[in-house]
């Protein structure tokens, strides 16, 4: 299986600058680092959900050469708009997962309509920094779980190509509740970590169908980022052959949380163990 690393993980404005937020993110940026995705996993291509490309008649992938980099936030610092984050695209992979999803009785198009929104590229200039994988980006309905998991169930024929390394990324905050957010970066909210405890459990379980019954009222109060979409869309693709761990969570303003989750399948070949002994050769950068 080339399916050789998935991670759930933050996408917060705070990842890009977090100097410019009094330094939140910060930790949450430093344990994306120290993931080594390059080193470790040599990807060839990423294929990145983010809960802000939201397609309500259909999933959507990215067919172009060159996604566009898309600046899909207001009232942040200038410098945030300066970044520049600009991976190739890979039309030929993107259009595989279109005709695996098809196949597969999903409704799905590809488009050049989009590209990285900051919930993608916030992330991945830490975890792949320098922009040389391809990325395809895929997007998310506005509801149903169980669409989701078949949505990336439907990837696995491609995603199990054994000419790539293929990496899958989904973004977002498990908890999400803007109506909490105060002027604290450090406020606490013991339940809301509470119930997050509760989520991971379920998502290191790999079980999408008692993550779909999670409980209603903690759902509401916990208020997930795109209700999940990108992370259930991972679940289907990484399928029970995968081994998850929860790297690291941080909370701020007492309302989001910045939790990266990895998922590493057993089968996957040639993984290097993450550390700072890891050289970082021109073969790891190419893509």
């Amino acid at each position: 299986m080339t399916l050789v690393f998935a991670a759930y993980v933050p996408n917060a404005p705070f990842l890009i600058a977090p100097d410019a937020f009094g330094g939140v993110g910060r930790d949450a940026v430093r344990s994306l680092r120290d993931l080594r995705v390059l080193e470790r996993f040599r990807p060839d291509v990423v294929v990145v959900s983010s809960p802000h490309w939201v397609t309500a008649d259909g999933f959507r992938v990215s067919i172009d050469p060159h996604p566009r980099q898309v600046y899909d936030f207001s009232g942040f610092p200038p410098a945030l708009s300066e970044v520049r984050y600009a991976p190739p695209g890979s039309p030929p992979f993107a259009a595989r997962l279109v005709e695996s999803g098809e196949r597969s009785g999903i409704r799905v198009e590809g488009t050049t309509e989009w590209g990285l929104d900051h919930g993608a590229w916030a992330p991945l200039m830490h975890l792949l920094p320098g922009a040389r994988v391809p990325v395809v980006p895929v997007s998310i309905r506005p509801d149903d779980p169980a669409l989701h998991v078949r949505w990336g169930a439907s990837m696995r024929s491609v995603l199990e190509d054994p000419e790539l390394r293929a990496v899958f990324v989904a973004t977002g905050s498990i908890l999400h509740n803007f109506g909490r957010m105060g002027q604290d970066p450090h406020a606490p909210w013991p339940e809301g970590e509470r119930i997050e405890a509760e989520i991971v459990d379920r998502v290191l379980a790999l079980d999408p169908p008692g993550l779909a019954a999670f409980d209603r009222r903690k759902w509401r109060l916990a208020q997930p980022e795109g209700d999940l979409g990108p992370l259930f869309t991972l679940l289907g693709a990484v399928g029970k052959t995968v081994r998850g761990r929860r790297v690291s969570s941080e909370l701020s303003f007492g309302a989001f949380s910045l939790t990266t989750i990895e998922f590493i399948p057993q089968s996957a070949a040639g993984v290097r163990a993450p550390g700072p002994g890891v050289a970082r050769t021109e073969e790891n950068l190419s893509g």
